[in-house]
Parts: C-alpha cells; sequence; structure tokens
C-alpha cells in the first residue's frame, strides 16, 4: 500500500492543522521514500533540501507526531540510535537489524505470535514487539564470523 503526500496532508488537515509549505515538505519527502526507515534528522535534512533551511526540526517533529496519531507513521527503535519513522506495512512486522553492518529485514510479526502468548499469560502484558528492532547478525555478518 502506497500512502501519497496529499493524503498525509489530508490527514494533517483534518486534525485541524495548516497546511504550510513546511509541512507539505515533510509529506513529500515521507511518502517520496516510502518504504525507508527515517530519523527526524533524515526528513529534516531532505525538508532542507527542497525548501531550504527555514524549516525547524520542531515542525518536522510536530508534523511526524500527527501523522503518527492519524495512524498513517509509526515510528520504532531499531538499534542504539534515534527514532525511524515509516509508513506502515500492510502487515505488522518485526525489524531485525544486524549489529555489525546494520542491515534492517523485516519479519511477520505473526511469527512471535507464541511469545507473546506466553509474555500476556505469564504477566498479563500486552506486547507490541513491533517497536523495537531484534539485534543480532545477518546471514553474511554470521558467516563471517564462522571459522
Amino acid at each position: 500500500m502506497h500512502i501519497s503526500a496529499d493524503e498525509l496532508t489530508g490527514a494533517l488537515r483534518s486534525q485541524g492543522l495548516r497546511i504550510t509549505e513546511a509541512r507539505r515538505a515533510v509529506c513529500a519527502v515521507i511518502a517520496d521514500r516510502h518504504g525507508q526507515h527515517m530519523t527526524a534528522a533524515t526528513i529534516l535534512n531532505d525538508v532542507h533540501a527542497v525548501v531550504g533551511d527555514k524549516v525547524d526540526q520542531s515542525t518536522v517533529y510536530r508534523t511526524l507526531d500527527a501523522l503518527e496519531t492519524a495512524g498513517l507513521l509509526v515510528h520504532g527503535h531499531l538499534g542504539h540510535g534515534p527514532a525511524v519513522y515509516h509508513l506502515p506495512a500492510e502487515a505488522a512486522h518485526i525489524h531485525v537489524v544486524c549489529d555489525r553492518c546494520g542491515a534492517i529485514a523485516s519479519v511477520s510479526a505473526a511469527s512471535l505470535d507464541d511469545w507473546v502468548d506466553t509474555v500476556r499469560t505469564a504477566t498479563g502484558f500486552e506486547v507490541d514487539p513491533t517497536h523495537f528492532g531484534v539485534t543480532g547478525l545477518c546471514a553474511d555478518c554470521a558467516a563471517a564470523n564462522d571459522p
């Protein structure tokens, strides 16, 4: 499912926000990089490349928050760095992140259903495994470790 910049700006408008040049640029950057995981700093840099440096970091964060509230953007943590934002995939997924090379892969969240059920039964917690990345070594890096 591809979400367009117009759909993103429409979601902002439906929340009563004015559609400024800065917000339009943030929405365009997010839509153009569909499927990528971007930090707020990356989005800000791309926005600056489009409209110049007159856009403030706080505008980017407020726009990201509004899009997340509308359910059109997801943020997560893929390791030790800052939060990343991406448009939601068609199915809930977990990110696996290589500690060595930084490769990111997506795995169906359903693959952790048994674990989520175990945690729920033992503790009562409703776990969201999609918010944080699971770290380890990708196949290539793991193979490089084998003697």
